[in-house]
Formats: C-alpha cells, structure tokens, sequence
C-alpha cells in the first residue's frame, strides 16, 4: 500500500505456519551487535502457543531441533502465547535438542500497534557463559538473558555474522497453528519495518526510523 513495512502471512498447517526465514550477512563480524525491527501484529493476530521472531547468528547458526557445534548457535526472539515475548537460544548448555529461552508474563504485544524491538546481542568468551540476549520494547529492558555460552570456540566464524530473518508459529504439530472458528487452518498476518543493525548497544525507545548520528 506504498509502505515500507514487510507484510507477513502466517498460513496456517499441520506444524504451525508456514516458514518464513532468509539468512542475511551482515558483510562483518563481531561479538557485540544490536538488531533493531519494528512490528505490528495484525488486529486478529493469533499468537496460539507461539513461535519465531527475529535474531543474529554466526555464518553457520544452529536452530531447529539440529544438533550442536562449538563453532554454532542462534539466538532469536520469539513471539508466545498471549502476546507475551521471549528469548529462544540455542547454545551450548541447552540440556536437550531445543533452545532455550526466559520469558516475562508482564509485557503483551498488542495487536494494531506497532512496537520497537531492540534486540541486544553478545557472544561469550570461550568456554565462558558470559554472552547474553537482552530483549528491548519501545526502549524498555523486556527480558534480560544472562549467562549464555553461545560458542564453544574461538575463531572468527563463530561471531555474529548475519541476521536470522525468521517468523512462524511452532512448533512441530497442528495445535501450533492459527485455526478459523470451524477449525481449519488460516491464515493471520503482521507487518516488519525499520530493520537496522548497530554495533554494540544501541537501543530504540520508540517505532520509526529513529538512528542516531552516530551507534555506540
């Protein structure tokens, strides 16, 4: 509609919705990155059991169920039941096949607005957990994640290297999916703007295309 916003379908089937994922290098690497995106959830939006938000990965991130690397990992945003938010990471201390991921039951999303994700990024030390994700809305710290051992190597190719552009319900089974009042799958919708990517921490305290002069 002569917009900027990426508009998103969710369509509904037997795992969730459909996979809607591309990987983008960021052309550099480094260990400390804040990823800054914009969403509207659509008025009817159903969040159902919840699913996938955008992230940051290393060249070769780990995410859907695939077993662990040293050199791999991913750390993602996601969406839950109820309109609540929360990190999902896989890293190396998971302790079965999925991320991991801490949620606040205090913050909603509300459907028709749009919010200001900052989302803050930074890999540990090797075979130290001192990484995190912290989770920013509209300039407030939603979820701090602490004490992450992302990587369980050194070496250039286990940095932050591209953004993981990743949204869908699920999940591995129907009941993650968005369902008509008969039932049957369909399809909900949401809308994606103002994507930026910053060195370091650099956090947006409001929807728009609000970067400073200069990132931190």
């Amino acid at each position: 509609d002569g917009g900027t916003a990426l508009k998103v379908r969710y369509e509904g089937f037997e795992q969730g919705s459909r996979r809607v994922v591309r990987q983008i290098p960021l052309g550099e690497s480094g260990d400390e990155y804040t990823l800054q995106f914009d969403v509207r959830f659509d008025d009817d939006f159903q969040f159902v059991r919840g699913g996938k938000l955008h992230g940051l990965g290393p060249s070769r991130p780990i995410a859907g169920g695939n077993d662990m690397r040293p050199d791999g990992w991913s750390a993602r945003a996601n969406f839950a039941s109820g309109g609540e938010t929360r990190t999902y990471l896989y890293n190396q201390d998971q302790p079965g096949r999925f991320g991991t991921g801490k949620r606040n039951p205090d913050f909603t999303f509300t459907p028709g607005q749009y919010h200001a994700i900052s989302f803050h990024v930074k890999v540990n030390d090797p075979e130290e957990a001192n990484g995190f994700a912290h989770i920013y809305v509209d300039g407030e710290l939603i979820i701090p994640h602490d004490e992450v051992r992302f990587r369980g190597e050194d070496g250039d190719n286990t940095l932050i290297d591209r953004v993981l552009f990743s949204t869908f319900h699920g999940g591995s089974s129907p009941v993650w999916a968005p369902v008509d009042e008969d039932g049957e799958f369909t399809t909900v919708f949401a809308w994606y703007d103002n994507f930026a990517v910053y060195r370091g921490k650099q956090i947006r305290q409001k929807p728009g295309d609000d970067r400073p002069e200069k990132s931190e």
